[in-house]
């Protein structure tokens, strides 16, 4: 809150930490990093990031499977090498 010149009475903008946690948890950063509590909630609102939500494992399980069966569709799958063929038959080391 300030005046200006003409005497009127300007409140800007205000935020109040009703949670007592989330209160004592900025003024005790605020205090560390020599900062006011403003400025420690502006990083953090700066820093937020909303999770993005995780596929259901139904949901995914369905993905892969549409995926599979989109790459058999278009004949991209190859078979199976045996391992017995990556090694040498006689050294036993891989070929």
């Amino acid at each position: 809150m300030y005046l200006k010149p003409a005497g009127v009475l300007v409140v800007k903008d205000q935020v109040h930490i009703r949670n007592a946690e989330a209160a004592r948890l900025a003024r005790t950063l605020a205090r560390q990093t020599g900062t006011t509590i403003s400025q420690v909630v502006l990083d953090a609102l700066r820093q937020y990031r909303p999770r993005r939500r995780q596929p259901t494992p139904q949901t995914q399980v369905e993905r892969w499977r549409r995926l599979l069966r989109e790459d058999r569709e278009q004949g991209m799958l190859r078979p199976e090498t045996p391992i017995e063929t990556l090694y040498d038959d006689a050294t036993g080391l891989p070929t």
